[in-house]
C-alpha cells in the first residue's frame, strides 16, 4: 500500500501535517526500519508542502494488534515453555526453552520494529556487580541498549550493568514521593535511573549516586548528560568505603539492592541525617514476606538510638518459587 518515508528527524512535522490533511491511514502501524519513519497514507498530497522532505513507496502493512497478537498467540500456543521477555528499548530479552528461543525471536523482531537485538539468559545474576551474562540469538549483535522510562533515557550495555525494567514502578514512586530540595543518597545506584529521575523531577535537590562497578558509573556519567541533569553527584566507589564523607547528609536513601541491603544498613544510618525516609528493597518468603527484614531494621534502630516507623510496605515482584522482592519506606529519627 501507498506510505510515505521520511527520516527519522522529519517524523514528527510530517505526522502532524498528515493529520491536518487527514491522510493518514490510522487501521496501520507506522513502520520504522533503519533511520526511516514510513506512514501509510490514503492518498498522496495534492500539494507537496514547502520545506518537507519525504518520498513514496509502496509497501505492506498490517493492521494495528496483528504483530502484538504474534507474540501473544506463540507464547499462549507453548505455555509455560515460551515463558516471557523484556524488551530494553532496541533489545529484547528472551527466557525460554533451547528449541524455542529462534521462533519466538522471529516473532519479537516481526512485532516490534524498534527491537533489533533478541538476546537470551545465559546464566542467573551473580558476582560483586549483580551481572548477569546474555547470549546472541538473532538481529544485530549489538549489547547496548538505549531504554527510555518515566521521561527519561538510559543507555548501557546488558552484559556489564545490571538494569531492571520491573523496577520502572518503583523509581516512578519514589521519584513522586521525593520533596524538592531534599539530599537524596542512592546506594548501588546503576547506571543512574533512580537518581537520574529523582535529580530531574527535584532541579533543587542533591542527589549522590554511590556506584562500585566501574562500567555502570561511566554510563551513569553518560546517562546524566542525555537526560541533561545537574544534580547528581556520581560517585564510582565502594559505599562501605565513602559512607564517612556523607555523615548526616540525606533525608532520603534508596537502597535497591534486595539481597544484601541488610548489611549496609551501619554505612546507610552514617548518611542519614536526624530524620531519615528509607526505601529498603529485600527478600522475604512469601508466607510472611516482611517480619524477617522489619526484625532486624527495628534492633538495629534501637541500637543506634533511633525511632522506627514503617509508613509502607509492598511486594515487589515473585523472585522464585517460595521468595518474594519487598520494598519497605520507613522513617528512622535520632532520639
Amino acid at each position: 500500500m501507498l506510505c510515505i518515508k521520511v527520516k527519522n528527524i522529519d517524523a514528527e512535522l510530517t505526522k502532524k501535517y498528515l493529520v491536518k490533511q487527514k491522510l493518514l491511514d490510522t487501521r496501520y502501524k507506522v513502520y520504522a526500519k533503519n533511520s526511516f519513519i514510513y506512514f501509510p497514507v490514503l492518498s498522496k498530497p495534492k500539494v507537496k508542502p514547502r520545506n518537507f522532505r519525504f518520498g513514496f513507496e509502496d509497501i505492506t502493512f498490517e493492521p494495528k494488534g496483528t504483530r502484538t497478537d504474534m507474540v501473544k498467540r506463540f507464547i499462549e500456543s507453548h505455555k509455560e515453555r515460551a515463558k516471557s521477555f523484556d524488551i530494553l528499548g532496541n533489545i529484547a530479552i528472551v527466557d525460554t526453552e533451547p528449541e524455542l528461543v529462534k521462533k519466538l525471536a522471529a516473532a519479537i523482531l516481526k512485532s516490534n520494529p524498534n527491537v533489533m537485538t533478541v538476546v537470551r539468559k545465559g546464566g542467573a545474576v551473580s558476582g560483586v556487580y549483580r551481572t548477569r551474562k546474555y547470549v546472541y540469538v538473532a538481529g544485530k549483535r549489538d549489547y547496548t541498549a538505549d531504554y527510555r522510562e518515566n521521561g527519561c533515557v538510559f543507555r548501557f550495555n546488558i552484559n556489564k550493568t545490571f538494569f531492571s525494567t520491573r523496577l520502572s514502578y518503583e523509581r516512578k514512586r519514589i521519584t513522586d514521593l521525593s520533596k524538592n530540595g531534599e539530599n537524596v543518597v542512592v546506594m548501588f545506584a546503576g547506571v543512574g535511573p533512580f537518581a537520574i529521575e529523582i535529580a530531574k523531577k527535584n532541579p533543587k535537590s542533591k542527589i549522590v549516586a554511590i556506584e562500585l562497578n566501574k562500567f555502570a558509573h561511566r554510563y551513569m556519567l553518560d546517562n546524566i548528560r542525555i537526560n541533561k541533569v545537574k544534580n547528581v553527584d556520581p560517585i564510582c566507589a565502594d559505599v562501605a568505603k565513602v559512607s564517612k564523607k556523607y555523615k548526616n547528609f540525606a533525608e532520603r536513601i534508596v537502597m535497591p539492592l534486595p539481597k544484601d541491603s541488610a548489611s549496609f544498613m551501619n554505612h546507610a544510618l552514617k548518611m542519614a541525617g536526624k530524620e531519615c525516609t528509607f526505601h529498603y528493597y529485600a527478600f522475604g518468603p512469601s508466607g510472611d514476606p516482611y517480619k524477617e527484614s522489619m526484625d532486624m531494621l527495628e534492633k538495629i534502630a534501637r541500637k543506634n538510638r533511633r525511632r522506627f516507623r514503617v509508613v509502607f510496605k509492598r511486594i515487589v515482584r515473585p523472585y522464585s518459587k517460595n521468595t518474594v522482592e519487598i520494598v519497605l519506606d520507613f522513617v528512622m529519627k535520632r532520639i
